[in-house]
């Protein structure tokens, strides 16, 4: 599924170019979530932020980051297309708060390469990053085939995918993993 975020907004009459605001994230999110109550388990669900030049840190925590935990929840994947510089530095720093005061991290994949060379935003360890970088390239991917090219014990690997999988950056299908 994809979802336009300028046309979601503009329905809701929000004024553009612009995301602004606590009630602006509360009335955009709630507008989402129901669209979302039509998707499939483990589906992947395209924020198209295109448009869009600023989200500020209030909307992004009343938007974002309840999508995101949503998805954890009810077992479906977001990823993020055409973010504006800014705001994925706004994302970052809203990201970075969220895990420092909830002592659990937070992450979302791109559909781009973002201004932080990588395809996600959050705080993601370099072992995690080469590991995605990994699953980017090569589609779908066993856990030994994964090991033999990391160097990974194969158990440390199940917990690191595991922990990606949490972070809603890889999806597990029949044993093997594929990148957000």
């Amino acid at each position: 599924m994809i979802i336009d975020i300028v046309k979601t907004a503009k329905e809701m009459k929000v004024n553009l170019p612009d995301l602004i605001t606590r009630p602006v994230g509360r009335v955009m999110y709630a507008v989402t979530a129901e669209k979302l109550g039509i998707i499939t388990i483990s589906e992947t669900v395209i924020l198209n932020f295109n448009g869009i030049k600023v989200m500020d840190s209030s909307f992004i925590d009343e938007y974002l980051v309840k999508l995101i935990i949503d998805s954890r929840i009810n077992d479906f994947y977001i990823k993020l297309k055409n973010i504006s510089n800014i705001s994925e530095i706004n994302i970052d720093s809203v990201f970075t708060s969220y895990s420092n005061y909830n002592k659990s991290r937070i992450a979302v994949a791109r559909e781009e390469i973002g201004s932080n060379s990588r395809f996600y935003i959050g705080s993601i360890t370099e072992q995690e990053r080469d590991i995605i970088n990994y699953l980017r390239t090569n589609s779908s991917v066993s856990i030994d085939d994964m090991s033999r090219f990391t160097g990974v014990e194969v158990n440390e690997l199940k917990l690191i995918l595991e922990q990606l999988s949490f972070l809603r950056l890889v999806k597990r299908y029949n044993g093997e993993f594929t990148a957000v």
